[in-house]
Parts: structure tokens; sequence; C-alpha cells
């Protein structure tokens, strides 16, 4: 079911941002944000001609607010990240509207996966993963969507397979970010206890 995905990682991620995370002002915005992302994701308004889910909107800002607060270097970099995403994303559905054959596996999982290489080899800082992806994804998704929508095909920007997608797109690049914390904190360890040995 379309959608599922989506709305199972979304709850999951309020439940954690709500329940477990200290209190403070970014335990709030995040709530908020999950919160109203579900509420917002099956409504869609038109503009020109084209549905756009309601939700991405807000999902962009947020983004594009973490992107705002990093150096202009940084920034310069994020953008030239961002449009290879978007480009990577676009790349894939054209591939997929015209060679389906090529997808062996589930679709959402493979497009997915792509997504997330592209995002690990190009970013380091978990924050600006997400940012990237996100924000990537959703501007391939409405390349693609007014590439489609020219040659008259009926496509919705936003719908609930690409929140599928930018879910698991999501909940693995935080898994494997805190992975890659927890390898760091115990590796310290390691080095500490190997030096108070030969100390």
């Amino acid at each position: 079911m379309e959608g599922a995905v989506f709305y199972w990682i979304c709850w999951m991620a309020w439940v954690c941002s709500t329940f477990f995370m200290k209190k403070n002002r970014e335990r709030l915005l995040l709530s908020i944000l999950f919160l109203v992302t579900i509420i917002l994701s099956p409504y869609y308004i038109g503009l020109g001609g084209i549905k756009i889910n309601c939700s991405i909107f807000l999902i962009f800002f947020f983004c594009m607010k973490e992107i705002s607060k990093r150096p202009k270097k940084q920034v310069l970099y994020m953008l030239i990240c961002i449009l290879t995403i978007s480009l990577a994303y676009c790349s894939f559905l054209m591939f997929e509207l015209y060679d389906p054959v090529w997808l062996l596996f589930n679709r959402n999982l493979m497009l997915g996966a792509a997504l997330i290489y592209v995002t690990l080899m190009l970013l380091k800082d978990f924050r600006l993963r997400l940012a990237g992806v996100l924000i990537g994804s959703i501007q391939g998704d409405i390349l693609y969507g007014i590439i489609v929508n020219n040659v008259n095909f009926s496509y919705e920007i936003g719908s609930f397979v690409f929140l599928d997608v930018i879910s698991i797109c999501f909940c693995f690049i935080f898994v494997w970010s805190s992975l890659e914390i927890l390898l760091r904190h115990v590796d310290v360890m390691v080095q500490k206890n190997t030096k108070e040995k030969h100390g």
C-alpha cells in the first residue's frame, strides 16, 4: 500500500522526537515538522495543471532553513550536492519510464539505495545528509513532474510513492550516521584503554 512506509517511519520519528529527545526548541520544531507533514500528506495543490503535495513545501522549508545556517562555502558545496542528487533522482525515473525491465527488485528500494549511496558519498555531516537528500529528491521529483506533464502524462509531485522513498532514505541515513557515531565512540574507548595499558 502506497504511503504505508512513510506513515510508519514518520510516526516513529515523531514518537522519538517527542518522548526521547531533550526538552528544547529543536525537539518542539522536529515534533511539529513530523506531525504537520503527516497531516498535510493527503492534500495537493494545483499549479499550472500540475498537482503538488502540500507536505513537500514544509519539508523543503525546514531543510533550507538548516542549510542557511551554514557558512557560504559550505552552502555553495551543498547546492552542488543537491543538484547532483536531483539529477540522480530524475535520471532514475527517466530510465524507469523508458526501460522498466531493468528494475530487478522493489522500485522504491532501488531508488532509495541510489539516493542514499550518492548522499553518503557526497556529504559527511548527518544534518546536511538529511537536508541534501530531502531537497535533492524534492527538486528531482519537481523536474521529473514538469518533464512528464509536458508530454501529457499525469504525474503527482510528492505523491505517496515519493514520500515512501524519502522516508526510506531518511531512516537509512539516520541509522548509518548513528552507527558512525557509535563506532567513533568505541574507537576512542579502545584507544584510551590501549594507552592506559601501555602507560
